[in-house]
């Protein structure tokens, strides 16, 4: 559908003051953290505590089987912010270019000459436009990632911090710069994002994880130093868990919890291998919970959603028409009880590349229906020419090679990302062969891959080419296929040039 931006804003510009008449429209709050797996405390994740997200789950509903669309940062957050998959809002990879953080003016003329040829299409309205045109005030905080910037226009920006009074004080000025009028807030909560030490210490007085108190998962080596990142890592959430709880505080003490709807969620799963911009469950399995008016209170829900169905979802609850071009479902009859899922039995996901060096490009197609995760990897011939290991064993290959197609750079061994993961498992292969084989699987992919998540939940198994799982790979790949039909995925987005709106 062609989005005619002239008469479709006047149009909902003209439901404003219906709305003023009915029943007060509802703020929103989407927090977002930033490489957050589906860890919490109230999950029974060893070492981790969480307990203001633990509290404001049980306050809402939490989904117990979320999704991301895509588990790079940039192709998801169009996708939340479009209710559409990236392949098809035009946004597919991760986009360089200006931080509009960090500029006074959104607009930059909209010269496309100075922002990445690769963003969301001009003929799709974005949640943040909707909301500007219907009388909402809108913000984002600490992290932009967001292509081209003016399809984003929020009328608060600020750089915010990764400490809790940093960014309960963006809160408080963004409450006070919206005047009174509805709003939506993105308040992205980037302290889960590697390097996990930096930012560590940007929160030194906040408690840690102590690495004695840590599960390794079965597909990792238990050694020092992975016990050590892994408990640099749930730090990070139990930070994030702080900032969090200092944000619902500020818009507590301004007088606004009452009429907010808080949206937590990840934008995708955490920066190791086989999950961050990867296909694989632990790339787009994310913690997703909705509290506010009207929301049902401690309940928990295993219909599967996804990051499509968060715009939607908020424009049902602000009384404004769902655009034509969404792809997503609103969440509102789940929420309130009416319904105990959206008639989803599949729900799918993509990657494309996480960077715009053609050397990332690794298309990989993905789908579950709960019980298994079904892989298309559409590259699957590309394989690395140089053997795995040098990433540990040769320094100056780590820091000169070209990014990796199969996983993303930070989540390889590097100084400037200070992981220490990925090398513990080429430096103990011998003690932990299985572990060894995984990874190095990882590089070498079949095309086609099967995971039983419920016995298999690390996903150690391929079960593709096992006979006894022909019937549910044939099922899986079928609605694979036909949901890529559905949304027009052609499987290679690189040849789709960007869109004009129609005038």
């Amino acid at each position: 559908m062609k989005w005619n931006k002239k008469i479709h804003l006047i149009g909902l510009i003209g439901l404003i003051g219906l709305s003023a008449h009915a029943k007060k429209q509802p703020n929103f709050i989407l927090l977002l953290t930033d490489d957050q797996s589906y860890h919490l405390g109230m999950l029974g994740v060893p070492g981790l505590e969480t307990p203001n997200i633990d509290a404001l789950a049980k306050r809402g509903v939490f989904f117990t089987k979320a999704y991301s669309a895509s588990a790079s940062c940039a192709p998801c957050r169009s996708s939340i912010l479009t209710g559409m998959y990236p392949s098809s809002n035009g946004h597919w990879r991760n986009t360089h270019g200006p931080e509009a953080l960090f500029l006074p003016d959104v607009e930059f003329g909209r010269d496309t000459s100075k922002v990445d040829p690769v963003g969301v299409h001009e003929d799709i309205p974005t949640l943040v436009e909707v909301l500007n045109a219907n009388g909402y005030f809108t913000g984002i905080t600490e992290k932009w990632h967001l292509s081209p910037p003016w399809k984003f226009p929020f009328n608060f920006r600020d750089q915010a911090d990764l400490t809790p009074g940093g960014s309960a004080k963006a809160v408080t000025g963004f409450i006070e710069a919206a005047g009174g009028k509805p709003f939506f807030l993105q308040a992205n909560v980037d302290n889960t994002h590697r390097p996990f030490q930096t930012h560590i210490k940007q929160n030194k007085d906040l408690p840690r994880v102590n690495p004695d108190d840590v599960e390794i998962p079965p597909n990792w080596p238990d050694t020092p130093k992975t016990r050590q990142d892994y408990a640099e890592y749930l730090t990070t959430v139990q930070h994030a868990d702080a900032v969090i709880g200092a944000i619902v505080k500020a818009v507590k003490e301004h007088g606004q919890l009452d009429n907010t709807i808080f949206i937590y969620t990840s934008d995708q799963g955490f920066c190791y291998h086989r999950a961050k911009a990867s296909a694989y469950d632990w790339g787009m399995h994310v913690p997703l919970a909705f509290v506010g008016p009207d929301v049902r209170s401690g309940v928990e829900i295993s219909a599967l959603v996804g990051h499509v169905d968060l715009m939607p979802t908020l424009l049902d609850y602000a009384g404004l028409p769902i655009p034509g071009t969404v792809q997503g479902k609103s969440l509102r009859p789940i929420l309130e009880g009416k319904t105990a899922d959206v008639g989803r039995k599949y729900i799918a996901s993509e990657h494309n590349a996480h960077g715009p060096a053609a050397d990332e490009y690794y298309p990989s197609r993905s789908i579950t229906d709960g019980r298994y995760r079904y892989l298309w990897n559409l590259r699957h011939e590309i394989v690395p020419d140089f053997p795995i290991d040098r990433y540990a064993t040769d320094t100056v290959f780590r820091e000169q090679a070209k990014s990796p197609a199969w996983m993303p750079w930070d989540a390889t061994p590097s100084t400037s990302w200070e992981n220490n993961a990925f090398e513990e498992i080429i430096f103990h292969k011998d003690e932990f062969p299985a572990q060894y084989e995984l990874l190095k699987a990882t590089f070498h992919r079949p095309e086609f891959e099967l995971y039983d998540l419920e016995k298999d939940p690390y996903e150690t198994t391929n079960l593709a080419t096992n006979p006894e799982y022909a019937p549910v790979v044939k099922r899986m790949d079928r609605a694979l296929r036909k949901w890529m039909d559905a949304i027009n995925d052609i499987g290679d987005p690189r040849s789709v040039k960007r869109r004009e709106a129609v005038e």
